[in-house]
């Protein structure tokens, strides 16, 4: 054994690739003089949870923006590595970053709605039902301008990113209009996928445009009937009437009704609900 740890040693000495840090350790290994191996695993533990990591978006006093903690098992003396609790944070704020609605929601919330009418106490209701039933997978929200549709349902998709779901804003009149331009080119079933099979989508101002073509039709029946086969939940405001979409298209208001059951909301026309018209 001596022999052996003799030459080990001279072959150490010879090594030109190893640091002058990393010969010594291995003399200690050789000469016996290695602090106990819990000591050790302890010391390598603490110099990586010290280190600073790249992470961006979010200042962690624990992992040090690295998104992982080490640690070590004192029993079977094994390293090992735990997702640290900040990546739930992380992942909460790209999920609100990635759904479009990152202003939105700071101000459109449950809490700030008011519910000073009858109309307004009745929406939030029925939205907050919507919420917590974990069957439901699609709402609408129709009629009067101005009303709070858009506020009500900013906050029906902000609850639904605090549960963990991803989350796509879709502005009909812009999105539509791109979607269509690349209808016959390959690139289309890589763009209308991320509104088709995001767990949750929602459709801000569905048809607003003067006039509806079968184009508009026929893109909004691929999306609505996707995700009721997949049963993805759907969030549709529009001013218009569920009348008015069986009057566009009997099929597409069919998949509609069928998709949202209960949760049907019609706000009828009243400039008096208009409350971006208030102190004008």
């Amino acid at each position: 054994m001596n022999q052996i740890k003799a030459t080990l040693i001279v072959a150490l000495e010879h090594n030109t690739e190893l640091s002058s840090s990393k010969k010594e350790e291995i003399r200690k290994i050789l000469n016996g003089n290695l602090p106990p191996y819990e000591e050790i695993l302890k010391k390598q533990t603490d110099e990586f949870n010290g280190e600073s990591g790249e992470l961006e978006g979010y200042e962690c006093p624990i992992c040090k923006n690295k998104g992982v903690i080490a640690g070590y098992d004192s029993k079977t003396l094994n390293h090992y590595f735990a997702e640290c609790s900040c990546m739930k944070i992380r992942r909460t704020l790209r999920r609100i970053r990635e759904s479009g609605l990152e202003n939105q929601l700071r101000n459109c919330t449950f809490k700030s709605f008011e519910t000073k009418e009858k109309f307004q106490k009745e929406l939030k209701s029925i939205a907050m039902e919507f919420i917590g039933n974990e069957d439901a997978k699609g709402i609408y929200i129709g009629g009067q301008t101005g009303c709070g549709k858009t506020h009500i349902c900013t906050a029906i998709a902000g609850q639904y990113i605090k549960q963990g779901k991803s989350v796509r804003y879709m502005t009909w009149r812009d999105d539509s209009v791109v979607l269509k331009s690349y209808a016959n080119s390959p690139e289309y079933h890589d763009i209308i996928s991320e509104f088709k099979q995001s767990d949750v989508l929602y459709i801000d101002d569905l048809f607003k445009q003067d006039e509806i073509k079968d184009a508009d039709k026929k893109l909004a029946f691929e999306i609505i009937d996707y995700r009721i086969r997949n049963r993805l939940i759907t969030i549709i405001s529009s001013e218009l009437y569920i009348s008015d979409l069986i009057e566009i298209d009997e099929a597409l208001a069919g998949r509609i009704i069928h998709l949202c059951g209960k949760y049907k909301i019609v706000i009828m026309r009243d400039r008096k609900k208009n409350y971006r018209l208030k102190g004008i």
